[in-house]
């Protein structure tokens, strides 16, 4: 078994006054693919939110409860969200390129984070980056050119790689694949299944094929609650709560 990455323990979340998640603890394992699953609006995105500190930028949220990566609590007042977000990165639900080029998309964040010496180095960081997000081969004779004018595929792995420029530890992923394509869905599954390699990666999806495809654990949120965290083929084969059980054979969702 893998060592946890994350710890959540009593996580609750409101936005408003309106309570959207309840004392949510779950373990997340290191260089692993977890898959959110549940339905439309159970809390599975604001958990999410949860791990890079991005409910930070809603006012009216209040976050409580604990979250630790490597056993370090993610909001102590020592940690800057800025930098959390740089070992945390994230991919939307919508393909999200900046009005820049390729090469630009791919170097923002090290440029930011000045992770690059010299123009040598940043472009190692790019090529790298655009090669770990299986975008490499297709981009090579058009860095210079916007990012907007690739695909909805191409455009999804260019905020991966973008994503992953800043060498992150955790890849969060909200729904990737809904906007797409079944054969731009099938490459970005095969892009997650290589990047579990060197990044622990968390997955919201709608899909419950996909969670089964491409993930080792698989937890079951409903109504804000985490019902139950299991191992994936566990999850889908041998339920150990009603509710989960009847969300995957279609009778609740």
């Amino acid at each position: 078994m893998s060592r946890n990455k994350i710890t959540t323990r009593n996580v609750s979340v409101s936005y408003s006054g309106k309570q959207a998640l309840f004392d949510v603890s779950l373990d997340i394992q290191d260089k692993t693919v977890t898959s959110l699953i549940g339905p439309s609006g159970c809390g599975k995105s604001t958990f999410l939110r949860c791990i890079n500190r991005m409910n930070d930028t809603i006012p009216q949220c209040r976050v409580s409860g604990q979250i630790e990566i490597d056993g370090e609590d993610i909001h102590k007042k020592s940690v800057d969200p800025v930098l959390l977000r740089a070992r945390v990165g994230m991919v939307f639900q919508k393909p999200n390129p900046f009005p820049k080029s390729i090469f630009d998309n791919v170097a923002y964040g090290p440029r930011i984070h000045g992770l690059a010496n010299n123009k040598q180095e940043l472009e190692e960081i790019v090529h790298k980056s655009l090669r770990n997000a299986a975008l490499w081969d297709e981009v090579k004779d058009r860095l210079h050119e916007p990012g907007t004018g690739l695909s909805g595929g191409q455009q999804q792995r260019l905020c991966i790689a973008r994503a992953i420029a800043t060498q992150p530890e955790v890849l969060l992923m909200d729904e990737p694949c809904s906007a797409l394509d079944p054969i731009a869905t099938s490459q970005i599954e095969d892009l997650i299944d290589q990047l579990k390699n060197d990044y622990t990666v968390v997955i919201v999806t709608h899909s419950m094929s996909q969670a089964a495809r491409i993930s080792q654990m698989t937890a079951f949120f409903h109504l804000g609650y985490l019902i139950e965290q299991n191992a994936t083929n566990v999850i889908f084969t041998n339920p150990s709560d009603q509710k989960t059980e009847s969300y995957i054979t279609g009778r609740i969702g």
